[in-house]
């Protein structure tokens, strides 16, 4: 069973754009250190729309190598066509996948009986398959009776990573749609509704950047019963979290720059919004409500 914060690890690139792998090494063990019940890349976070496929095969196998089995290791699939996610798919069975992941085709979307026919083929891998359900307009959307019916249809596809709005009433429908075959659904969005996800019933959150040690406590006290306590840490988060849905790249890979996990900053995405000199103040200044609640070893610098 999968459950928990399974953390998306960013692609760390050097300030010239190359794959910083030491950086890369640094994080996963950050991850660890932190907490995380598991890993995944290369997802929408971890830029792989910038990677070309053998860079992406790359970090796979990478990553694969530097998790060494500590945790589960969820990969990241998609493809522009269904041979492409076939590709990936098989590869990363191959270098260490526990599970995998996947949006339906993400440039030219596919007809519904062309996604559904898409995920049924990624099913053949000995591996539990998570529907990445994404908003337009690089996901292609279905519906809480659309997922549904693809979890009756096959039995390694077993869970669901919720994005589309309204997420929380989402998770609510699919959980009350399914007859059993659902081993869980993870809400995204950077863990911004972490705490109203777990109440509803999900099975954990995969959020992106570098607040993974805060945000194992929170859905830990959760599970303990202690709902005050991860509502608290939660509260504090949550100025740090709204940046976070703005920014996105940007602000992850800022905080992991500023706490030594990864030597820098750098984004491929063509599309980033990058923070300016009150940003960074901002940052600053929420930081310190939120570094009680991490790993000694990753201080703010």
């Amino acid at each position: 069973m999968l459950a928990g914060i399974f953390q998306i690890l960013q692609t760390p690139f050097t300030d010239s754009g190359a794959i910083d792998w030491a950086s890369f090494a640094r994080q996963i063990d950050y991850c660890i250190v932190s907490g995380a019940h598991g890993l995944v890349t290369p997802a929408l976070a971890s830029e792989f729309f910038t990677l070309s496929d053998g860079e992406r095969m790359q970090v796979v196998e990478f990553a694969g190598a530097q998790i060494a089995g500590r945790v589960p290791y969820v990969v990241s699939v998609q493809g522009l066509n269904l041979q492409l996610a076939l590709d990936f798919a098989e590869h990363a069975c191959r270098h260490g996948a526990s599970a995998l992941m996947a949006m339906p085709p993400y440039l030219r979307k596919a007809p519904k009986p062309a996604v559904q026919d898409y995920y049924r083929q990624l099913a053949q891998f000995d591996r539990p398959l998570i529907i990445q359900n994404a908003p337009a307009p690089i996901g292609t959307p279905l519906s809480p009776r659309e997922l549904v019916e693809l979890l009756a249809a096959e039995s390694r596809i077993s869970y669901i990573k919720e994005e589309t709005v309204p997420i929380l009433q989402h998770i609510n429908q699919i959980l009350e749609l399914d007859a059993g075959n659902c081993l869980g659904v993870f809400g995204g969005a950077n863990g911004i509704y972490l705490i109203d996800e777990l109440r509803r019933g999900a099975c954990g959150n995969m959020p992106a950047g570098g607040m993974v040690d805060a945000q194992v406590k929170i859905y830990e006290l959760f599970a303990q019963g202690d709902i005050d306590a991860a509502e608290r840490i939660h509260f504090r988060m949550l100025p740090l979290l709204n940046y976070a849905m703005v920014y996105g790249v940007s602000l992850h890979k800022y905080v992991m720059w500023r706490r030594g996990v990864i030597d820098s900053p750098f984004a491929r995405d063509p599309q980033k919004l990058s923070l300016n000199r009150d940003d960074i103040a901002a940052v600053e200044r929420m930081w310190p409500r939120v570094a009680e609640y991490t790993v000694a070893e990753f201080p703010f610098r």
